[in-house]
């Protein structure tokens, strides 16, 4: 096992490679949170930060559900309630995932409710199996807010559709989520891993600064003026075409061209077009 490869109580933490696996292991309650994944996966989030020996996270779960969010059962057996400070760490292990330079991508399983949902939307993709199923009934019946969800899900499907979920109660399936934009790739659970690893296959250390300025422009975007993204753009431009990365991505894709063969198409992917991905190009 790799050394940065560990068991925590509720998370399962592991790297292959350039690829890190976090994987929620509380298949028993369908992987709702309790103040122990809270934890776990705070402190799992912050040792991603600031590092280069990886190139891409995805987010698991045991069991046939993704996360039901908060542990209903917990809070009626043990009088387990969210205070100010889990819902800090819990908004922190969210905030690690948005500002590492690696892409993050969600890979959905089952129920993903409530604080499912907000754990999904700090993935900078999705991919949900058909039978995943998508609802924050937080403010309707538990009697408070669905997390941070009541600003992330504005930004990303806009007004209307974030009041339909979060106070019309809507409950939507794979396709719906899809449409809406939730998830970004619907497959057969057996497909789930083949569709990350058609994902992440292009992804490797030449490509880490390039994407996670790209991924700083894209998440900031909503917040940051025209002149001030065309500013970073224009220095972040100009130090990633001096470096040796971009001479070997350059050179690849050349080599590539000349074998006759469609580089920018072969390593693609298209939505919702391909629910049987085909193993990565070697």
């Amino acid at each position: 096992m790799n050394p940065r490869s560990r068991s925590h109580q509720t998370l399962d933490v592991r790297q292959e490679g350039r690829r890190v696996f976090l994987t929620l292991c509380r298949p028993e309650v369908h992987n709702a949170q309790n103040e122990a994944l809270i934890n776990d996966l705070h402190d799992a989030t912050n040792g991603l930060r600031d590092r280069d020996d990886f190139d891409a996270v995805a987010i698991g779960s045991l069991g046939d559900h993704w996360c039901t969010g908060l542990d209903m059962k917990a809070a009626q057996q043990h009088g387990w309630r969210p205070s100010r400070e889990s819902a800090e760490r819990w908004d922190t292990a969210i905030a690690n995932l948005q500002a590492i330079d690696q892409v993050v991508v969600g890979l959905i399983d089952g129920y993903c409710l409530g604080g499912g949902i907000q754990l999904a939307m700090a993935c900078d993709l999705r991919v949900a199996t058909e039978r995943a199923v998508f609802a924050i009934p937080a403010s309707r019946e538990v009697g408070i807010l669905g997390g941070m969800a009541t600003w992330y899900l504005p930004h990303l499907l806009g007004i209307g559709r974030a009041k339909a979920l979060m106070l019309g109660g809507a409950v939507l399936d794979a396709a719906h989520a899809a449409h809406w934009g939730l998830v970004d790739q619907v497959v057969h659970p057996d497909h789930l891993r083949a569709a990350w690893e058609q994902i992440v296959a292009p992804l490797t250390a030449d490509t880490l600064a390039s994407v996670g300025a790209c991924k700083h422009i894209i998440n900031t975007a909503n917040d940051t003026s025209f002149q001030d993204a065309w500013t970073y753009y224009l220095n972040t431009q100009q130090r990633l075409m001096a470096s040796p990365a971009s001479a070997n991505l350059a050179a690849a894709t050349i080599e590539l061209l000349q074998q006759g063969k469609r580089p920018y198409l072969e390593v693609g992917w298209l939505p919702f077009d391909n629910p049987n991905p085909a193993p990565p190009r070697q």
